[in-house]
C-alpha cells in the first residue's frame, strides 16, 4: 500500500451549481460513498475518477466473516456457527448498530 504525503490544501476555488446540479452532485457523492464535495471533486480532478469508499458495514460484515471463517478452522460446533451467520445476515439487512 502506498503512503501518502498529507499536504496542507491551501488553494480556494468557489464553485456555483443549479440545484439540480447540487443535487447530481450529492447524489454521485453518496453513490462513490464520499461525505465530502470537497475529497469527491478533488480525486476526480487528480486521476479522472473517484476512489469507492468502503462503509463502515462492508468493512463490519468482511471482519465478522474472518471470524466465521476462523471458528470454522477451529472447528466449533454448528450452533455456534449457525449463530455467527444469523448475526453477519442481520448486520447485512440492518447495518451496524
Amino acid at each position: 500500500m502506498k503512503s501518502q504525503v498529507k499536504q496542507n490544501k491551501d488553494s480556494r476555488i468557489t464553485i456555483r451549481l443549479t440545484k439540480s446540479e447540487l443535487q447530481i452532485l450529492e447524489a454521485k457523492m453518496t453513490e462513490a460513498g464520499y461525505k465530502s464535495a470537497s475529497a469527491f471533486i478533488r480525486d476526480f480532478v487528480a486521476s479522472g475518477q473517484v476512489k469507492p469508499k468502503v462503509s463502515q458495514d462492508v468493512v463490519q460484515i468482511a471482519r465478522e466473516l474472518m471470524n466465521l471463517a476462523s471458528m470454522i478452522n477451529a472447528d466449533r460446533p454448528g450452533s455456534q456457527l449457525l449463530e455467527k451467520v444469523k448475526y453477519i445476515a442481520q448486520v447485512n439487512l440492518e447495518g451496524v448498530q
